[in-house]
């Protein structure tokens, strides 16, 4: 993609460029219309002047002639009749051609691809002959013709003078114009930046005031986007809050009840099946197995009464909470290896802030377990300024597009943004490493 300061100095050039070409065009049409009016206008007063003379015959320049000559001619004042660069031959149609020129300053002979574009653009008027009527002579013209080395010498001079000036002033302008834009379009760099970090999700930076009225509304329409979204982050992030809040408190009243009601039920019929086990009667295998379904559904009451809230970080504490959590992995999966590492002041986070980050932490290891394959799992939190979380392992690859692919992920995005922190999940030496950073 293109710069937009180099494109504007080079466009600038190019016109100026441009410019110089249609003048320099515009100087040789009128060096060329000057030479056709000087021809003309040298034919004319010549041919007065001769028209106006009444002795002319007698000896020519150079010899006798036998026939009328122009005597006097060669003491003509070439300087008032005959214009510069201008040739003018004279003479009856049947007698010798006299010549004379008029006066030009020698100037630098022309390049040859000067000569040769001269030439094709006719730069060069045809000579004009123009008759001269007096009583002595009647075949007699006046033929005024230009000279071309002087024409194109002078067409030379002039657009070279013209053509290093003009372009000198047009690269010069280019160059001024683009140190003037690089301070005009200042102001960009820093609406950029201000875009950046909203993309970024820096939605408390502001962006100052600028001199220039245009980038000053950009500026300010930027910064209104700015606190619209903040506010709009702020409530996001309460509402989730809440939810969250309300899910566990949910949870919490669901586990209770399955508890009290359930449990007490699957209690009760495992204590029946038991005394029809122990009756002697035809029913007493019927009431055993009946006993052992039901403790497998006291097992999976268990372990959904912990999944639903739980009872170790009420009870216990955080630290205990994730070390019985791990231990339960480890007996479910005996084929993994995990790892836990806790430092830190534990006893210090706040009960909402511990049953995120145990959330966190049981869905990190979760989607280890499920999506990864791995050998390995280490979980490691450490409690400081802030609360870091990292969960490593060395399954495969997984989740390569937005964290918004899987739903475990995206509520501990969710969560995390709750809290005012951050969670990322990318690959790491083979496999995949969860970070979390909550604030305390």
């Amino acid at each position: 993609m293109r710069r937009l300061l180099p494109q504007l100095v080079l466009r600038v050039l190019a016109a100026g460029l441009l410019t110089v070409v249609l003048a320099a065009g515009w100087v040789l049409w009128d060096t060329a219309n000057a030479a056709r009016r000087d021809a003309q206008t040298t034919a004319a007063l010549v041919s007065d002047a001769i028209a106006a003379r009444p002795s002319f015959e007698g000896l020519a320049f150079g010899g006798v002639a036998p026939t009328p000559v122009f005597r006097d001619w060669q003491q003509f004042p070439a300087w008032s009749l005959i214009a510069p660069g201008i040739c003018v031959e004279l003479g009856p149609r049947d007698q010798p051609i006299q010549r004379r020129c008029g006066p030009y300053v020698a100037a630098a002979t022309p390049p040859e691809w000067f000569v040769w574009l001269a030439e094709h653009l006719g730069l060069v008027p045809e000579p004009v002959a123009v008759p001269v009527r007096t009583r002595y002579v009647s075949d007699a013209y006046v033929t005024a013709i230009a000279d071309p080395g002087v024409i194109v010498t002078r067409a030379w001079a002039r657009t070279g003078d013209l053509m290093r000036v003009a372009v000198g002033m047009a690269i010069g302008g280019a160059l001024l114009t683009g140190l003037l834009m690089i301070r005009l379009l200042a102001p960009f760099r820093l609406l950029l930046h201000g875009i950046e970090r909203l993309q970024r999700g820096d939605f408390a930076a502001r962006l100052p005031r600028l001199r220039v009225a245009e980038f000053d509304r950009l500026s300010t329409a930027v910064n209104d986007t700015a606190a619209a979204l903040q506010e709009a982050q702020a409530m996001r992030t309460e509402l989730t809050r809440r939810l969250f809040t309300m899910q566990e408190s949910e949870r919490r009243a669901l586990a209770r009840e399955l508890h009290d009601e359930f449990g007490q039920c699957l209690t009760a019929t495992r204590a029946m099946a038991a005394a029809i086990a122990q009756s002697g009667e035809t029913t007493a295998q019927d009431g055993a197995r009946i006993a052992e379904i039901t403790g497998q559904m006291m097992d999976s009451l268990r372990a959904e009464l912990s999944r639903l809230r739980p009872p170790d970080l009420d009870d216990l504490g955080l630290r205990p909470a994730l070390e019985r959590l791990v231990a339960d992995w480890r007996t479910r999966v005996p084929g993994v290896r995990f790892g836990l590492e806790l430092t830190g002041a534990f006893d210090t986070v706040p009960d909402e802030l511990a049953l995120s980050l145990y959330r966190i932490a049981q869905e990190c290891v979760t989607n280890a377990i499920r999506h990864g394959a791995p050998t390995q799992v280490a979980l490691r939190i450490e409690v400081g300024d802030d609360i870091t979380l990292t969960a490593s392992d060395d399954g495969s690859p997984r989740h390569a597009g937005a964290i918004g692919d899987g739903y475990g992920l995206l509520g501990i995005r969710e969560r995390a943004d709750a809290l005012g922190g951050s969670f990322e999940l990318a690959p790491f030496e083979g496999g995949m490493r969860a970070l979390a950073r909550l604030p305390v």
